[in-house]
């Protein structure tokens, strides 16, 4: 057996990591997960405009990052390098100065003003609505039907729009759009990618902008309504966090319905289980999330000098922590390799960790115990008529594109 010295291993996960963040899915990345850990579990690469450039690999370590208030969202320096001429369309100024680039207090405060429409208790008051949203579309739904399109988007689009008291037909049109602008998260991306992203945010961020004017010429009793009377004239702020919210609340989940209905297909073994006792579908969410992770990657920055997993991190170092590696770190979970929907709980990083935690977890849960029951029920023979596409870029969002299934 050949033996790699040190600079060979180097340059290995470096190849590894550019061949990751290509603009263009892979199929399976998970064998270079697995290889990462194996090789480079924290390692400095080297990527033009950024001087310091950390990957870690590990559930501990992307577990730790997620954490410590020493590390947070990009800075305004950083998008620059990243995303240069950012400032000059609405759609990423809006996205860029959300709350998902914010740090400490100001994270905190826009965070807090919406938590409690987030609360697991809060989100149960939606069961009876997304229950009927799930009936109506599994009810149109047979034969060959592209999933994705027939049922993950519509059945999340509805879903995130009850919460925020959206009309359905609005959530549907922003929802299509939302899906294409998810680009602005992505680290690399081509310069094809980034014109069709600017194009559908600028629709969406017209579509909520639109919303909200009606809100304050016709107050409701729903969360856009809130935003709206509390930013009072600082209209741009409302848009900023209605926006985010939608944004935030819909992507993670039209992925998840699809890969987890892909690797039902896949596993008829567990899907019987949660056909035959629908108690398993909360434990199948996160067995969906942990084993295909539908934000696959996060990026930090060093907010002042410190260390990650002994290696010293400098002010303004930007570390890829590989949410999908960790969630299949054996040293976290065994036989990681496994898809396993009765699985023991474990502590995965899908939701993210710390102070960003997803706050859109107990919904995404909620739809999850909601629809995969009930499509399995009516589906029990569920089978592919055709090579599934993963979206584009891929390398921080992970989903499907295009589910090509027959439904019977």
């Amino acid at each position: 057996m050949t033996v790699l010295a040190p600079e060979n291993l180097s340059q290995e996960a470096l190849r590894i990591f550019l061949r990751m963040i290509r603009p263009r899915p892979l199929a399976d990345p998970y064998p270079m997960y697995r290889r990462l850990r194996e090789i480079a579990p924290f390692h400095t690469i080297r990527l033009p405009g950024l001087a310091a450039t950390y990957v870690a690999a590990t559930h501990a370590e992307v577990s730790e990052l997620l954490r410590r208030k020493e590390f947070g969202p990009l800075t305004p320096g950083h998008l620059d390098l990243l995303s240069p001429g950012w400032h000059g369309h609405r759609f990423t100024r809006v996205m860029y100065t959300s709350m998902a680039f914010k740090h400490g207090a100001d994270h905190r405060t826009r965070r807090d003003l919406v938590f409690k429409d987030f609360t697991p208790r809060r989100t149960e008051g939606h069961r009876a609505a997304i229950e009927r949203a799930a009936d109506a579309i599994l009810d149109r739904l047979g034969g060959e039907v592209d999933l994705e399109e027939a049922l993950a988007l519509p059945f999340t689009a509805l879903t995130i729009g009850e919460a925020l008291g959206m009309p359905g037909s609005v959530a549907l049109e922003l929802g299509r759009l939302a899906r294409a602008a998810g680009t602005v998260f992505e680290p690399m991306a081509s310069a094809r990618q980034r014109a069709a992203e600017i194009e559908a945010g600028t629709g969406l961020v017209d579509g909520f902008a639109a919303l909200l004017d009606e809100r304050r010429r016709k107050p409701e009793r729903d969360l856009l309504t809130f935003l709206v009377k509390h930013h009072g004239e600082d209209e741009e702020e409302a848009l900023v966090q209605a926006v985010l919210l939608f944004g935030a609340g819909f992507d993670s989940p039209v992925s998840m319905v699809g890969l987890g209905s892909r690797l039902f297909i896949e596993h008829p073994d567990q899907a019987w289980l949660v056909r035959e006792d629908p108690s398993l579908a909360r434990s199948a969410a996160e067995e969906i999330l942990r084993y295909e992770s539908p934000v696959q990657l996060v990026v930090r920055a060093a907010y002042a000098d410190t260390e990650l997993a002994g290696t010293p991190v400098p002010d303004g170092g930007v570390v890829f922590g590989l949410l999908a590696a960790g969630n299949r770190d054996p040293l976290v979970c065994p036989d990681p390799e496994r898809f396993d929907v009765a699985r023991a709980p474990i502590q995965t990083l899908s939701f993210a960790a710390g102070a960003h935690y997803c706050l859109g977890a107990p919904l995404a849960r909620l739809q999850a115990e909601i629809l995969f029951p009930r499509l399995l029920r009516r589906f029990p023979d569920m089978r592919l008529t055709g090579e599934p596409r993963y979206r584009s870029p891929g390398s921080m969002l992970r989903g499907l594109e295009y589910l090509p299934v027959h439904l019977s």
